[in-house]
């Protein structure tokens, strides 16, 4: 799973990516590393998983979407961990 960049802002990057089964993951980083951070991740067509990011740990904090249950799937944290993050609070 390679991860691409949408929008060459270092500060607030717009990153892209596939999952196994050919959906497009997006993902959304807002906020600075000095402050808590946000990091949406979107699934094409389905899900938004929102999370705060604070000492290098994201905490799931909303989900927008339907369809499936209200739990994070076990590729999101692999994926955060390739952007920096170093685990997931659920």
């Amino acid at each position: 799973m390679s991860i691409r960049t949408l929008e060459d802002n270092a500060d607030e990057p717009r990153l892209r990516t596939e999952l196994d089964d050919g959906r497009t993951v997006d993902i959304e980083i807002t906020g600075s590393p000095n402050n808590k951070r946000r990091v949406d991740v979107s699934v094409d067509g389905g899900q938004t998983w929102i999370f705060a990011v604070e000492d290098r740990t994201a905490g799931l904090i909303d989900l927008h979407g339907a369809g499936q249950p209200d739990e994070v799937p076990n590729w999101i944290e692999p994926l955060l961990q390739r952007i920096g993050i170093e685990g997931v609070e659920e």
